[in-house]
């Protein structure tokens, strides 16, 4: 199909009407015609300081519409979009939409010329920045993205890549010379006492304003009409060719329509792999770059597999967030009516949570909460957001698929690839696939090339060689601040090591996250080089502390300050006032190359931070961290103590967040030992309620203390109470009837320094797990894999031998 892009008379003489000069039609003309030839997406940014920008892009959009309403038909036939979609749909976000907000009059602006021009065929939709998710698993195939005022790099990663092949994207940015200058409405939100707006960096506007002129496919103009940057080549023909068609397999277990609704081999392949898991349970991972159709994919595929199975299916679906699996949903609901059912869908807050139709449900749950309830299937989308012990809950279930993006807005981490995946197939076997090819536009597209770059979601850390870890186990390593200006400026090849080394050892990484370290005035980075300058070790850190003491009142009273996450913490649950008057650093991240883990990277990293600290006077250096049993250890090992622990699981990764801190000033030693021991009281107590789901293995470590000295907590026992104890030792009374001695004798134990009895790891797991959690005899057998009684009598073992030794003390 051959289709001449060249707007009609109408449009031209309103054009004209309006003062749009002919070159800025002939350039949408040529980047629409681009578009729809490539099946890629072209980018207009539209510089001005006024509404004029808004009109322009009403007038320019509206006219595209107006073309690609003209062709749905045919667009549908060659399987550039679905069926169902037809209608033209068009996204305008931007900061604000409340009356008199200039966002609102922005808005208007652009749908008065807009309406004119772009017909009937057309559903636009306004949304806020605020209320992205709403659009999540939707396709536009035009964009208007006002960033004239407030935008987060996480938002512009979200919105960009719902729009398809074929589709153009309208910037409405400030003039370049004013906006590389100016703050924006996050750099206001990077404000932390005792820094002020004037602190804040502009590092990362410059940045994105420079990968506007260097990438291919984007087009900037002027309000004024004037055009900076066009097409190198006029066109205004464009033959489109259509999508492949993807194979079939003739003999198939899935309905015959299930398989057509895949546009992508990949996609063919998850459904194949489904099949697999109808007559033989096990397990499937996924994984893909962003954009690829996994999503959507294993949405289409959980209904082939609850048809095939043929009798009423129930199909738990988890993610870090149910925003992560709107278009599994929305996929699954078009397979169904595909096949004829009338699915109901149960949403909450404009998400899908839920999905019914004969004798096939499709449930959502928490990571926390979905291995708990009894299912067919268990799906675990965006698995490297999840904690790895919850991953680990859904392992012996029978049928499982895990599956995680790999570069992009959600970005996979070490901890799937290697902690969780690797351990897994230790358990059970699993197959393992890999989307390649896009879903929503063609290989090659100049926009994500764009995005990718401009937001460093592709980052990897640099190559190690054989010499280089001779280097590392040498030890000839420093470290070193590098500078930002300089690695953003100039697009070093180091900021992109560094990201990388975030990207591949995190589960977890937001594009805001390379903002926060470009612009805000707190945030530092420091790297552990090789001493041929390769980074092995990225450290990102705030600065935190300093408060003014009239902030620090307000504190108290219940004021949270933007940052000083660990003066406000010490402020609020120790009321240590004096605290947030003395300054250090709060480790933001710290990872290490993941080629070169385990080997003592990260340690030295931190005790070379330690000295500088020290050399620039500061009192502490400290960190928060989802905690798991690796990181509890890392972190006391290398003598730091543990002041907090959240009481409530982090909603995405379903960890709880610790808060560890280490003295580098004798001022601070005294007040982190005081918080330090107060946690350590707190905590025995709080395991039998608010942490009782906490894994025993964590809680040993944050027991751990690097002062060496017991707590000065006076336990008192009445003379009957110790008798009874005695006869519990004696085998005479159960465990039952002395529940009320033995945990004083715990928390002794666990409040004692470094003198106290040698217990090995099982046994402390079993004080926790048993008195301090009160889990029953039978849950506390299946955490040792022993028989309920051999359990019983090894606990009566080991508080025989506490109260053999603490028994003096209590004289």
């Amino acid at each position: 199909m051959t289709v001449k892009v060249r707007f009609d008379k109408d449009v031209r003489d309103y054009a004209k009407g309006e003062k749009v000069n002919d070159g800025m039609l002939k350039l949408t003309e040529t980047a629409l015609a681009q578009a729809l030839e490539n099946f890629h997406r072209r980018m207009i940014v539209i510089e001005g300081d006024t509404e004029r920008k808004a009109e322009l892009a009403g007038i320019l959009a509206g006219a595209s519409a107006r073309v690609l309403s003209g062709i749905l038909d045919e667009l549908v036939k060659k399987r550039l979009r679905d069926e169902s979609e037809n209608k033209i749909e068009v996204l305008y976000a931007t900061d604000a939409l409340g009356e008199e907000t200039f966002g609102r009059k922005r808005y208007e602006a652009f749908r008065k010329h807009f309406d004119v021009l772009a017909g009937s065929e057309v559903n636009v939709q306004a949304v806020t920045f605020k209320h992205t998710r709403e659009i999540l698993g939707r396709t536009y195939d035009l964009l208007i993205l006002d960033m004239s005022y407030d935008y987060s790099p996480n938002d512009l990663g979200r919105i960009i890549e719902t729009v398809r092949g074929g589709g153009l994207i309208f910037i409405l940015a400030h003039p370049f010379k004013k906006w590389k200058d100016m703050w924006t409405g996050f750099h206001k939100s990077l404000v932390t006492p005792p820094y002020t707006i004037d602190d804040v960096k502009k590092r990362f506007n410059r940045r994105l304003i420079r990968k506007f002129t260097e990438h291919e496919g984007i087009y900037i103009v002027t309000e004024e009409g004037k055009i900076r940057k066009k097409p190198n080549k006029s066109k205004s023909q464009a033959k489109i060719e259509g999508r492949k068609g993807v194979p079939i397999p003739e003999e198939a277990l899935f309905p015959r329509e299930l398989y057509e609704m895949a546009l992508t081999e990949g996609q063919v392949e998850v459904l194949r792999a489904f099949e697999e898991l109808v007559e033989k349970e096990g397990m499937l991972v996924v994984t893909a770059d962003r954009g690829r159709g996994k999503s959507v994919s294993v949405g289409i595929a959980a209904v082939g597999l609850a048809l095939a199975l043929k009798k009423r299916t129930r199909i738990i679906v988890t993610a870090p967030e149910p925003e992560n699996v709107q278009s599994l949903f929305r996929f699954a609901r078009r397979a169904l009516e595909k096949l004829g059912f009338k699915p109901r869908a149960v949403e909450e807050e404009g998400l899908i949570k839920g999905l019914y139709a004969r004798k096939i449900s499709l449930r959502y749950y928490p990571p926390t909460e979905g291995y708990k309830k009894s299912a067919d299937l268990y799906i675990l989308d965006e698995a490297a957001g999840i904690h790895v012990p919850i991953l680990h809950k859904y392992l012996n279930k029978p049928r499982v698929v895990y599956s995680s993006t790999i570069h992009g807005y959600e970005g996979a981490g070490r901890g799937f690839s290697v902690k969780f995946l690797k351990k897994a197939g230790e358990k059970r076997n699993f197959k393992e696939l890999h989307m390649d090819e896009p879903i929503r536009y063609a290989d090659h597209d100049p926009i994500e090339k764009w995005l990718f770059d401009v937001l460093l979601l592709d980052a990897e850390p640099v190559e190690l060689t054989e010499e280089d870890y001779e280097l590392i186990k040498k030890g000839e390593v420093y470290l070193e601040e590098p500078d930002l200006d300089d690695w953003f400026e100039n697009d070093r090849d180091d900021l992109r090591h560094f990201i990388g080394i975030y990207i591949l050892a995190h589960y977890r990484n937001r594009p805001s996250d390379v903002a926060l370290l470009a612009d805000a005035p707190h945030h530092e980075a420091r790297v552990l080089r090789l001493k041929n300058g390769k980074i092995v070790t990225a450290i990102q850190i705030a600065k935190e502390g300093n408060i003014p003491k009239d902030v620090i009142e307000k504190m108290a009273a219940g004021y949270k300050p933007r940052g000083n996450i660990i003066p406000d913490m010490m402020v609020k649950h120790h009321y240590l006032k004096e605290f947030a008057r003395l300054e250090g650093y709060r480790i933001v991240r710290i990872a290490t190359h993941p080629d070169a883990m385990d080997m003592g990277l990260g340690s030295k990293a931190l005790e070379l931070l330690e000295k500088e600290a020290r050399e620039k006077g500061l009192d502490w250096i400290g960190s928060g961290f989802g905690a798991s049993e690796e990181l509890a250890r890392f972190w006391v090992r290398n003598g730091f103590a543990t002041v907090h622990l959240s009481p409530t699981r982090n909603p995405v990764s379903g960890e709880f967040t610790a808060i560890v801190l280490k003295a580098t000033s004798e001022r601070a030693k005294g007040l982190i030992k005081q918080a330090n021991d107060e946690f350590r009281i707190r905590f025995t107590e709080w395991l039998s309620d608010t942490h009782r789901e906490l894994e025993p293995e964590i809680a040993r470590w944050l027991f751990e203390t690097p002062f060496g000295e017991a707590v000065d907590y006076p336990i008192h026992l009445t003379e009957i109470q110790k008798k009874r104890l005695d006869a519990f030792t004696g085998k005479v009374l159960t465990y039952d009837t002395v529940i009320d001695v033995v945990k004083p004798i715990v928390k002794l134990y666990f409040l004692d320094g470094w003198m106290k009895p040698y217990l090995d790891e099982r046994q402390i797991k079993l004080l926790i797990y048993r008195v301090l959690q009160a889990h029953s005899w039978e849950e506390t057998a299946k955490l040792i894999d022993r028989t309920e009684t051999f359990t019983m009598i090894e606990v009566r073992d080991i508080i025989r031998g506490l109260w053999y030794y603490y028994k003096r003390l209590l004289r």
